[in-house]
């Protein structure tokens, strides 16, 4: 398989006698191979993967326009793997030069070569302060390898740049976008773009599950191995210290207590150490969910999987087009308003089916967040969402976001459950979400106040799930 080819769609247009549109193009990307045994976790970036020569060369100290983006997972020949033998949690990317990606992935390795990440809870939980101004000066535990953060991310990127003598201008997609947007488009509207600046280069993190259980019978017509419980990322073979707040000696990011006010009232199990049983913050890379009592994991076979991305970019600057540059806001059904961003997941409980119709059986989680998904209150300078979309674990129905003031609905977005065996339409897996895009944005103040509903089916119940809008935001100029 080629790590790297293009295609050219023929969409561009001639414009008069002597201007031509600019033309629209896709490239494909191949990540190196990914290889993981039943149960194993892959989840860590990957070294910086090049752009093919003809971006390269085509931006060389010019914005490339991204208008839409997929991500997938393949085999060596090119075919999808199925959710129930690799399953994707959640990745994100960093594109950028060459020497920034190295400097960035370089900073993410274990130690000794790795640095620390931004400590501390300053603009995520109401009247945090620094590090520096609540400790007595002992080594914290590092929490590189638990950040569930894009915003922690920008900053190392940001210092993974100034490191290598440039401008800390990066570029993000992802976060925690997962299979369920397999079949989602991520395109953007008219007039709008994801911007790479000198596109050399990209560093993904695949947060990758092997879900293919070695003693599962053959997969038959009716389509029915059941879904996967590893998707939960089951704390089995985890050592969760209380005292400190870490998992195997990592502090995560958030760290544990970051839920709003209602979850804490409610007791949900994800918003303490003491309690948690499972969730992104277990999902650490190299171990095991699975129970390994009796289990030489020696004896397991390896699968080799590929990520791959899919860009469709213009092939022009962007700032010579005019396009409006887009930021990644995250609105939180687990935060609260100037209180907490949120704890990013949660626990669904199961709910009593002895007087409950399973089709009744709904788990709603609903909060009120600020648009722009921080926690300034003061904050009323103007901005648009031109995209968003839900992310939600197996279980979810949908998530909607609402004006909180109105009750007028801005986006619902919807699960899509596959119903085959085949791999894009595997049976009671979620492969897709109704993202809404906007041909004219609503413009909103950031500290616009919205309500953020997220609905699980709870027959039984599920760890660690998410209900999020991921959203982009312009800032409209003042």
């Amino acid at each position: 398989m080629n790590a790297l080819t293009a295609t050219t769609l023929a969409l561009g247009l001639v414009v008069g006698s002597a201007c031509a549109a600019p033309v629209e193009k896709t490239i494909e990307i191949v990540g190196p191979p990914i290889k993981l045994r039943y149960g194993e976790v892959h989840n860590t970036w990957q070294p910086p993967i090049d752009f093919p020569d003809e971006v390269k060369q085509k931006f060389a100290n010019k914005t490339m326009p991204v208008l839409d983006w997929s991500v997938d997972i393949v085999y060596k020949n090119g075919s999808q793997v199925p959710l129930y033998d690799t399953y994707n949690h959640h990745y994100i990317l960093s594109a950028g030069t060459r020497p920034a990606m190295q400097r960035f992935h370089d900073m993410m390795q274990d130690a000794p070569f790795g640095v620390r990440a931004p400590n501390g809870t300053v603009g995520w939980v109401k009247g945090a302060v620094p590090p520096t101004q609540q400790d007595d000066g002992a080594e914290t535990p590092n929490n590189r390898k638990l950040l569930m953060t894009p915003a922690i991310h920008h900053e190392l990127l940001e210092q993974a740049s100034r490191d290598v003598g440039q401008a800390p201008h990066v570029a993000q997609i992802g976060s925690a976008s997962g299979a369920e947007e397999r079949h989602t488009s991520h395109r953007l509207p008219r007039g709008y773009a994801y911007m790479i600046d000198s596109p050399e280069a990209l560093t993904p993190l695949f947060h990758f599950i092997n879900t293919k259980d070695p003693s599962r019978a053959a997969i038959n017509s009716a389509g029915d191995v059941p879904v996967s419980k590893l998707l939960q990322c089951p704390c089995l073979n985890q050592v969760l210290n209380a005292t400190d707040g870490t998992v195997d000696g990592w502090e995560p990011y958030p760290p544990f207590g970051t839920c709003s006010p209602d979850f804490y009232a409610e007791g949900n199990p994800s918003c303490d150490i003491t309690t948690y049983q499972g969730g992104w913050r277990c999902c650490e890379d190299g171990k095991f969910l699975i129970d390994l009592d009796g289990v030489d994991v020696d004896d397991l076979p390896y699968d080799e999987v590929h990520g791959k991305f899919m860009f469709t970019y213009l092939d022009d600057d962007a700032h010579e087009l005019g396009l409006k540059q887009l930021q990644f806001i995250t609105q939180d059904a687990s935060g609260y308003l100037d209180v907490t961003r949120g704890n990013i997941e949660y626990d669904v409980p199961a709910c009593d089916l002895s007087n409950t119709r399973p089709e009744d059986c709904i788990y709603e989680s609903s909060t009120v967040n600020f648009i722009s998904g921080e926690i300034d209150a003061d904050d009323d300078s103007l901005m648009s969402i031109p995209y968003t979309v839900g992310h939600l674990h197996v279980g979810g129905i949908d998530v909607t976001l609402y004006d909180d003031d109105t009750g007028e609905v801005i986006c619902r977005s919807e699960a899509i459950y596959g119903n085959g065996t085949e791999a894009g339409n595997e049976n009671g897996y979620l492969i897709g979400m109704t993202p809404c895009s906007f041909l004219t944005p609503p413009v909103f103040p950031k500290n616009k106040k919205v309500r953020t509903v997220a609905r699980y089916n709870n027959t039984e119940p599920h760890t660690g799930v998410m209900g999020l809008m991921l959203s982009t935001m312009y800032e409209v100029p003042a």
